[in-house]
């Protein structure tokens, strides 16, 4: 069976931290956790008293920043196969089982990846993780197509290319599939949702800061060989997508940079759009079309003490019948003004939630616009 070591980096993020730790206890694999605060001056000390009976190794004290934390952890616990959720991140129920099955079904490989899911501070669905795509040795040094929380790499393999570089604070994860995939290493993708990962304007990827740029650019010089940064706007543009306060300069290269992804998806080949790079996972793309074709299936993982009570969809044109499916249970579905319909949630979530939203009868092209959930404490 396989082992997992599985390391937490933490900075006062305690207030996330549970989550993390409770989607541990929602897997079935056996894993040994190295739980590496960096100092945290929050309620960690509580946290940690909640969960100690899953924790292997525990280390809090100032250090020398995230990677060298996870660089360390690793080495304290034992594990076959080597991964790490950021404090704010969390597991699907059932991860490291479904990560197992792809080693076993193939042992040469040496490392997996799935989807992974967006989510608000709440933890409600936002979006799915946009660039994923089956493994391209040459397309990993123009895009990281792979998420950090939803990749697993054996040990053997990590260690044989020193692990991750403590020197970088932003692409440590890119830095590290890339160096994995130079050495050889077979990569396998499973079209499974296997992490959750929180987006709010002050996690450090939307920080925007010019060192993130730089590093991003450092990946595509060393790794691809590219005197320009050519994956730099792209970056930016997913970045400043997701910050909800703009400055007007912000806002004025959002709009140039969204007429320069629409003319080069234009310019794009029949046979590079039919690529799976581009094809919506799940049935759509929340940030850039809204576009449905006939169905299409949300996924989150849900472990909050309220109980998800209603979702509230915006879905064009609101004059067709829609079935709502939650966990496999066929939903209440109410119109209300406008593009608006009401969905009551079955009494008990669980803690995968699956909501399919399919359009009745003729299968035409819709938009899902937008979604809100209510919650009904327990």
């Amino acid at each position: 069976m396989t082992e997992y070591a599985i390391v937490i980096p933490n900075l006062n993020q305690s207030h996330f931290l549970p989550w993390a730790l409770e989607s541990l206890k929602y897997q079935t694999e056996p894993f040994n956790l190295a739980l590496m605060d960096g100092g945290s001056k929050d309620n960690f000390k509580e946290v940690v008293r909640q969960y100690s009976d899953i924790i292997a190794y525990l280390k809090s004290d100032p250090d020398g920043g995230q990677a060298a934390a996870i660089r360390e952890g690793k080495r304290k616990v034992d594990g076959d196969v080597v991964a790490w959720l950021n404090a704010d991140d969390y597991y699907f129920p059932g991860t490291l089982r479904n990560v197992s099955a792809a080693f076993e079904e193939d042992p040469g490989v040496d490392v997996v990846y799935g989807d992974a899911v967006h989510v608000t501070p709440e933890g409600s669905f936002l979006s799915y993780f946009p660039p994923i795509q089956t493994y391209d040795a040459r397309m990993l040094t123009k895009r990281c197509f792979i998420c950090q929380p939803a990749c697993f790499v054996r040990r053997s393999v990590y260690e044989n290319i020193g692990g991750i570089d403590p020197s970088l604070r932003y692409t440590m994860d890119w830095d590290l599939w890339c160096r994995l995939s130079l050495s050889g290493a077979r990569f396998k993708y499973i079209q499974k949702p296997l992490a959750a990962v929180r987006y709010y304007d002050s996690t450090k990827t939307l920080s925007t800061d010019r060192l993130r740029y730089r590093e991003i650019y450092r990946i595509e010089r060393k790794y691809g060989h590219r005197l320009l940064p050519l994956s730099w706007p792209g970056f930016y543009r997913f970045d400043l997508s997701f910050k909800k306060k703009r400055t007007w300069f912000e806002g004025l290269l959002l709009d140039v940079l969204d007429i320069m992804k629409k003319a080069k998806r234009l310019g794009l080949s029949r046979r590079f759009y039919q690529n799976q790079m581009l094809k919506p996972l799940y049935g759509f793309d929340r940030f850039e079309t809204s576009l449905v074709y006939g169905l299409c299936t949300i996924h989150f993982p849900w472990y909050a003490k309220e109980q998800l009570e209603r979702l509230y969809l915006r879905i064009c044109p609101s004059d067709r019948r829609y079935r709502v499916v939650v966990n496999d249970m066929t939903a209440m579905c109410e119109k209300l003004e406008k593009d608006w319909f009401c969905v009551r949630f079955p009494s008990s979530n669980g803690s995968h939630v699956k909501i399919s939203i399919e359009q009745q009868g003729e299968k035409l092209i819709w938009r899902l616009k937008d979604f809100v959930f209510d919650l009904e404490s327990l």
